[in-house]
């Protein structure tokens, strides 16, 4: 009787060594498992640093939001062979894409002024987008200053 207590006590002994063990190794595993999402959390984070999410269509919208005060609207169009562009589009070495876009108005957002421009990429096309509003922009102040002419006679 006494040698089978004690191989229930060996036994049982055992047993807990063993659960032991595997509670380590959960354990082992579960700090592995913090230490490699914080090394990629890390990574990432001097990636993100390294690449701003800054690029031309967010710096186009940011720009137009401000320039066009009652809103805008673009249509992107890429030309990828020659037989299938317009022909009265300007010819660029490789692809060709028109930007067509609109300045909304005050009522109900009627398009005010609408155009299009032709570059040789998506980034060139909202880049001119923007070049064009700026520009109207300064006509139009150019415009208000001249409505109100110094040498005006009434």
């Amino acid at each position: 009787m006494l040698g089978s207590d004690l191989a229930v006590a060996v036994a049982s002994a055992g047993s807990a060594l063993g659960i032991v063990a595997q509670l380590e190794l959960v354990a082992v595993g579960g700090v592995l498992l913090v230490l490699a999402v914080l090394l990629l959390t890390r990574e990432l984070r001097r990636w993100r640093r390294a690449h701003p999410p800054d690029n031309d269509e967010v710096r186009a919208r940011a720009i137009m939001g401000e320039l066009c005060p009652h809103g805008w609207q673009a249509q992107i169009t890429i030309y990828g062979s020659a037989s299938a562009t317009p022909p009265d589009a300007p010819r660029y070495d490789g692809g060709l894409v028109a930007v067509d876009w609109s300045e909304l108005g005050e009522d109900e957002g009627e398009p005010h002024v609408t155009r299009r421009i032709w570059a040789p990429t998506i980034a060139a096309g909202l880049g001119a987008m923007v070049d064009d509003r700026r520009t109207d922009e300064v006509l139009e102040r150019i415009e208000r200053g001249a409505d109100d002419d110094p040498w005006d006679a009434d």
